[in-house]
């Protein structure tokens, strides 16, 4: 396969300064674009996997962690998560890496609610692309499992997540979840994509985020639309083959969403 390019960058969101990398093929630009918003909260690793293979087929895909997770400063918030969305996209557009006329938008769980929520009032953006998307924000702040997810976190490495070194931080930003997810939920933004290609993938095996519910925001959608449920497939794609399977629907639709076979 073909080697990529990393290259270190940031970009400040509502004052917070959010960093990340590009990954982009050898040779010379410009690409066409591609954002990366990653889960709840997401791998450590941003640069491999899906934004490698992008990168390999000619895409220049902007991968980063949202304010409060990792390297980026500020703490989480599904509102604030929107506004880097949006810088994210500025960032991508205004880089001499791409062609500043197409913009696809790629988001996984959680990052998958957030580009519902962004896509529909940013006419930048050309594609959007959700892999085992979070389909109800208010359903997944009201989770019971969700502070325990938190706690999770902050036990086994703290440095992922911001602010959740003591209970009352970390109650503070569950319950500012809730009241962001009343007014940001995919399950009311998700028509307003179209006329947009929307594509969702999910697993059919998926034990976090269910089918049904990712099947009613599909419902949900305008056209053009497509859904693959990849057999075998969990949250995590740890399944080596349904992982490649989803890795290669999702970059083939991306190309074929181009509009060419770079």
């Amino acid at each position: 396969m073909a080697d990529v390019q990393i290259i270190p960058t940031e970009f400040t969101s509502d004052g917070e300064t959010i960093r990340g990398h590009f990954v982009v093929p050898e040779g010379d630009g410009p690409f066409p674009g591609i954002c990366k918003f990653h889960g709840f909260p997401g791998s450590p690793d941003q640069v491999h996997g899906i934004a490698t293979r992008l990168a390999q087929a000619g895409f220049a895909v902007l991968a980063f962690d949202f304010r409060g997770f990792r390297k980026s400063d500020g703490i989480f918030s599904l509102a604030g998560e929107i506004k880097d969305a949006k810088a994210a996209v500025t960032h991508l557009l205004e880089s001499d890496l791409t062609d500043d006329s197409w913009v696809g938008v790629y988001g996984a769980s959680y990052g998958g609610a957030v580009a519902v929520c962004s896509v529909p009032n940013d006419p930048r953006v050309n594609a959007v692309c959700l892999r085992a998307p979070v389909y109800d924000t208010l359903w997944f702040a009201r989770l019971p499992g969700l502070l325990p997810s938190v706690e999770y976190i902050f036990e086994i490495d703290p440095f992922q997540m911001h602010g959740i070194e003591d209970p009352e931080s970390r109650e503070e930003i569950l319950k500012r979840t809730v009241m962001d997810a009343e007014v940001h939920n995919p399950i009311n933004e998700v028509s307003k994509i179209s006329p947009k290609p929307l594509l969702i993938v999910h697993g059919s095996d998926d034990a976090i985020i269910d089918l049904a519910g990712v099947k009613r925001l599909y419902e949900l959608a305008g056209e053009p639309k497509d859904l693959v449920v990849v057999e075998g497939a969990d949250h995590n794609l740890s399944d080596p083959r349904a992982y490649e399977i989803t890795v290669r629907t999702v970059v083939e639709w991306f190309k074929k969403a181009y509009g060419t076979t770079i």
